[in-house]
């Protein structure tokens, strides 16, 4: 998928929400054009960021986590779900966050700690380590030190270690952190999407929360190369606390052409077929299978009810499968763009707390951020969640502890299946169906666990062998002569080895 509206989506939507009077005032020399304010540019990054993550990143993300799958009578998002995407794809998605959101957020720290606005700095260093992460999550190596070094004539910067990057992010986010949010030159933002509707103290408390909650992503992303480095600093965010309460979002979309959540926008009103994106099998069973309430939240049922459709399973013929027959995904035109979800964050402590913190700690997060999700998409999965239930926290091994947890996460990112599909690297979970994943449609096993993994039916890479991160793209590669060597989709990025 190429985010083509990106650009012009994202400026549309910034200057039909900020008043236009800073965009017009009449005493400006046009010929002689003064830069713009910090505060207008923050919330052009943000948008930049919301619909890359939403739109790009979102349908790659939620094909590979196994939330949805490309319909077998229409072709948008084959490559992705066949694992067959090379370096021509989702170049612009990596030139939007580099030349766009990475670029404007610099400025922006630039000019906040010229004048000592550390709220405003703690914003820019907030968002620009969550890009950051993101690029790191699906490429590895990335241009970082260097990366904005065009303005000076670095059109080459060098690539770094992922492992590198995430450690210089938790240091730029406690330095950010340990700045005197009571100085002169502190003041409250409100041109910020995220959190500008709150008082300057507020602003500052979130943002701090934010970043409190993204060094424990980054921590947690750590666990399966670096558990002992990961549970001394896990055990001390757990001691300090003061995390994410509520949502991080974005949430400035309307039902209108260019001002519409960006998937929505991308897959429903711009494309000729706005039924590309159908239940995959894999989750479609698991909510099947437990009787739980996000099935209806989550898919419109086919004609013969709820079925969903197996990974890459292009060729199903109309006589088995029928056109209308598996489910197709909701979306919505004024569903805000998550950074973080209040019960992602929970999810996230409960397994913090499983691993290195307490054990009741873990079933409590578990419990709230199980009933939080559903709630978030208009469900009840209390009587679930409760003594007895399908869904109750199993307070066993580690493993079963991590996989009850995980599971949950998975079945609530829907939107922002990225995360999961990340968290499946990490973790194994949910686990791939007989190890390799591999399934005849045509005679579908007996024996296949609903909620397991299987492998793309028209997959393009060896068999049963998943994809686990993108490809650098050729526009930087023919630009840039320090761009490693090519290394395919099915290759770990460092914290998956």
């Amino acid at each position: 998928m190429k985010n083509i509206f990106a650009s012009l989506f994202g400026l549309l939507l910034v200057m039909s929400l900020v008043s236009c009077d800073d965009y017009l005032d009449i005493n400006d020399d046009p010929n002689n054009p003064s830069s713009v304010p910090a505060t207008l540019t923050l919330p052009s990054a943000e948008i930049t960021i919301a619909t890359t993550i939403n739109a790009d990143y979102a349908v790659v993300g939620g094909l590979w986590a196994q939330h949805w799958a490309q319909s077998h009578v229409a072709s948008q998002y084959r490559d992705e779900d066949r694992y067959d995407l090379t370096r021509l794809d989702y170049q612009t998605a990596w030139q939007e966050l580099y030349a766009g959101a990475l670029v404007d957020l610099a400025k922006i720290e630039k000019e906040a700690v010229t004048t000592g606005n550390w709220n405003l700095n703690l914003q820019a260093v907030c968002l620009s380590a969550f890009t950051y992460q993101m690029l790191v999550d699906w490429y590895d190596k990335v241009p970082y030190a260097e990366a904005l070094d065009g303005v000076g004539g670095n059109f080459a910067p060098h690539f770094q270690d992922g492992q590198a990057i995430y450690a210089d992010l938790v240091a730029r986010l406690d330095a950010a952190l340990a700045r005197d949010f009571g100085g002169d030159g502190v003041t409250q933002i409100s041109s910020d999407f995220v959190f500008g509707s709150l008082s300057e103290a507020d602003q500052i408390a979130a943002w701090t929360q934010f970043a409190n909650t993204l060094k424990l992503k980054l921590w947690l992303r750590q666990t399966k190369v670096n558990n002992a480095g990961a549970g001394t600093a896990i055990s001390a965010l757990l001691n300090a606390g003061n995390f994410l309460t509520q949502d991080a979002k974005i949430d400035v979309f309307v039902d209108l052409p260019d001002k519409s959540n960006p998937i929505y926008e991308s897959n429903v009103r711009q494309l000729n077929v706005k039924t590309n994106l159908r239940g995959s099998r894999t989750l479609v069973s698991f909510l099947q299978e437990n009787s739980d309430p996000r099935l209806d939240a989550y898919f419109v049922p086919g004609t013969t009810g709820h079925f969903g459709l197996w990974q890459g399973w292009f060729d199903a013929p109309t006589p088995v499968v029928a056109e209308q027959q598996p489910d197709v995904a909701i979306l919505q035109a004024d569903r805000p763009v998550y950074l973080f979800t209040a019960d992602e964050v929970m999810f996230m402590l409960a397994e913090a707390n499983a691993r290195y913190g307490n054990a009741g700690e873990a079933k409590s997060f578990y419990d709230a951020a199980t009933n939080a999700a559903c709630a978030r998409v208009g469900t009840d999965c209390s009587a679930l969640v409760a003594a007895g239930g399908i869904y109750e926290y199993p307070n066993g091994s580690l493993d079963e502890n991590i996989k009850a947890i995980i599971t949950q996460k998975w079945a609530s990112l829907v939107d922002r299946g990225y995360e999961a599909f990340w968290d499946q690297l990490r973790t194994g979970v949910p686990a791939i169906f007989n190890g390799n994943g591999v399934i005849d449609p045509f005679n579908p096993p007996a024996n296949y666990i609903p909620g397991t993994f299987t492998w793309s039916v028209g997959g393009k890479t060896a068999e049963g062998v998943f994809p686990k991160r993108l490809v650098w793209p050729e526009l930087e590669r023919n630009t840039n002569q320090n761009i490693p060597d090519e290394v395919g989709l099915t290759v770990p990025v460092w914290w998956a080895q």
